[in-house]
């Protein structure tokens, strides 16, 4: 049977995907979304407690361009958050696909505050599976895109 290349497109201003960024997150308990805002409540968690919000969004933040891999892209990403939730196997799912995901909810934070800590475990599952992939004999391939100032490396 043969191996399929497994690449991942990387947003313009990434010089890499940091796995290091990954592994510190999943190393914490501490909750990777940023307080939820309920508008005529307040907010529903509290906001003084310490997250890792700002490290989880910079490593979203290195994948970029689900939006035109993907049309409908929370349709899209929904019944892969559920394939993972009930921890059906998601080995046929590119490296690059599990990362959109990743992107995709943090993107969608903007309009539904609480939906990274909403998705958080089935998050950490994804990026499990990325770190596995990437520590794995044939890991995935992160393409630099071209920006205005840099070459492909």
């Amino acid at each position: 049977m043969e191996e399929r290349q497994d690449d991942v497109l990387l947003g313009k201003r990434a010089k890499c995907w940091p796995v290091e960024l990954a592994e510190a997150l999943l190393a914490s308990p501490l909750s990777w979304g940023p307080p939820t805002y309920a508008l005529g409540i307040g907010y529903v968690d509290d906001p003084q407690r310490e997250d890792q919000s700002d490290g989880f969004i910079q490593l979203a933040m290195c994948v970029d361009g689900a939006y035109n891999r993907h049309s409908e892209a929370g349709q899209w990403a929904n019944p892969i958050l559920r394939q993972v939730e009930v921890e059906a196997s998601y080995e046929e799912l590119s490296t690059q696909d599990l990362l959109d995901v990743v992107f995709l909810v943090c993107r969608g934070e903007r309009f539904c505050d609480g939906l990274i800590r909403q998705h958080e475990p089935q998050l950490r599952a994804i990026l499990q599976e990325v770190v596995r992939r990437i520590h794995a004999d044939a890991p995935p391939v992160f393409i630099v895109q071209k920006s205005d100032t840099t070459e492909n490396r």
